[in-house]
């Protein structure tokens, strides 16, 4: 009973606080900006510590650095001075470190830590940088898109724990991949797709989501964002697994990690700004 009140608290505080950062004043990109670039170095230093292990720190310096920097050029379409000097200033540290990172390999013996020192700006940076230009698509920072993504991710998961583990376990449970997250049910999927598609919805008629958008589109939306969604779940699942570790962290008390926490936006970030981009385009 003790640990689920922890964990609900704990979840209570980030959804509040994240939600906070982007609807008090959704206009207003600075609290995403400060709030986003924590969550970005935390999952990012999670992600080095679990493939990488406890040593070397100049390596994951160095990523970390870059992952703030690529999230930077998220800013593209801002057009404020104070964005023009941040991406400025990250483009050039990017480019030194894309010299600094293979100069620095040839002082190590391990050469599969910097593999991953690498993958990290694109398992993680790269997601949060199409977030933020997602968000700020129309050369103005609109925080409700972000908001409407995480809460169809959030209430994705929602429905994929609930109905997973009233009808998914035990023998008549119908197993996702047992081999990579045993718990995992398709009786989740189909509860996680099902209050996606309700919350895509209710957003639409809500006037925060697609508003300019017939309603199929604002269903597609969350069917798309909950299918990636669960792979990027499930892909951090086979990284934990390889890994034998069962929370990426321990800096939210009952949810583990800011990994765990964001390993379904990993993947439904790059989707949703994917999506964005084609009705823009069409």
């Amino acid at each position: 009973m003790k640990e689920i009140v922890i964990r609900t608290i704990s979840g209570v505080v980030f959804t509040a606080l994240t939600l906070a950062s982007l609807i008090i004043v959704p206009s207003n990109p600075y609290p995403f900006l400060l709030l986003f670039s924590f969550y970005l170095v935390r999952t990012t230093y999670e992600y080095l510590r679990l493939t990488m292990g406890k040593g070397q720190v100049l390596v994951k310096v160095l990523a970390l650095i870059g992952s703030v920097c690529l999230f930077l050029m998220g800013s593209i379409f801002m057009t404020s001075p104070v964005f023009n000097i941040m991406q400025t200033v990250a483009e050039i540290l990017l480019f030194l470190l894309l010299i600094a990172v293979p100069v620095a390999s040839l002082f190590s013996s391990s050469k599969i830590e910097f593999e991953y020192a690498w993958s990290s700006l694109i398992y993680i940076a790269a997601p949060f940088a199409l977030l933020f230009l997602l968000a700020t698509f129309n050369y103005s920072f609109e925080g409700w898109k972000i908001a409407s993504l995480l809460i169809i991710m959030w209430m994705g998961d929602i429905g994929a724990y609930c109905i997973g583990t009233a009808f998914g376990q035990g023998e008549h449970g119908h197993k996702l991949m047992p081999s990579v997250s045993p718990k995992k049910s398709w009786e989740g999927v189909y509860g996680s797709v099902a209050l996606s598609l309700v919350t895509a919805l209710v957003l639409r008629a809500l006037g925060v989501l697609l508003d300019d958008q017939p309603y199929w589109i604002s269903a597609l939306f969350g069917l798309i964002i909950c299918i990636f969604s669960i792979l990027g779940d499930l892909v951090e699942s086979k990284l934990k697994r390889k890994f034998q570790t069962k929370d990426a962290g321990r800096i939210m008390p009952g949810h583990g990690g800011l990994l765990d926490r964001f390993d379904s936006g990993l993947l439904a970030f790059p989707a949703a700004f994917l999506f964005y981009l084609i009705l823009e385009i069409i």
